[in-house]
């Protein structure tokens, strides 16, 4: 899929110039491509938008905020030679503030290496090196409204978070006609 993205999205990267494949996997994790990487933010408003930006299915009773504690030997610095389908374990990183949304949602991954003998990635809380450093905080759906309307207040919006044509079409959507959906994505 990441060969197929890179060969098809030039003529949609206007002048972003993805220079390695933790780039090329960045990019293509923020629009939506199913890929190792799972997002994370460091803006604690942005966590929290995420996690009330839509009404979940029926049968959920909570919205979720996971905060991971980085330790220095988690972090990966992404380089021009090492590919990232060949680390020995997963990894924390902060790509190259390419695109705007990444910048606009302060991003960060974690890259997760996968079990051939188990044909599945790795989940951070199931991993030693990372399970003590993971929080989980639960956000109650009767909350939502509250909590969006709050984010409003202090600029956290559709619009911050996707600084595109999509979240300005997802803002006034939310301004003129009084309901709130957030875009589909990530």
């Amino acid at each position: 899929m990441l060969d197929r993205f890179k060969k098809e999205s030039f003529p949609f990267l206007q002048n972003l110039r993805p220079d390695t494949d933790f780039d090329w996997l960045s990019i293509a994790q923020h629009y939506g491509l199913p890929t190792r990487l799972l997002v994370w933010t460091g803006n604690a408003l942005a966590a929290l938008w995420f996690a009330v930006a839509s009404d979940p299915g029926s049968g959920v009773t909570e919205g979720v905020v996971w905060v991971l504690e980085v330790e220095p030997k988690n972090e990966k610095k992404p380089s021009r030679n090492e590919s990232p389908f060949e680390l020995n374990r997963t990894y924390i990183f902060q790509p190259f503030h390419i695109d705007r949304r990444i910048a606009a949602q302060v991003g960060w991954f974690s890259i997760h290496r996968y079990s051939e003998e188990r044909g599945k990635f790795y989940a951070l809380d199931n991993i030693k090196l990372y399970k003590r450093n993971i929080q989980r905080y639960p956000v109650p759906i009767a909350a939502f409204d509250k909590l969006r309307a709050e984010l409003r207040l202090v600029g956290v919006t559709q619009a911050t978070i996707f600084p595109d044509l999509a979240g300005l079409c997802a803002e006034i959507q939310a301004d003129c006609l009084g309901t709130f959906r957030a875009t589909p994505t990530i």
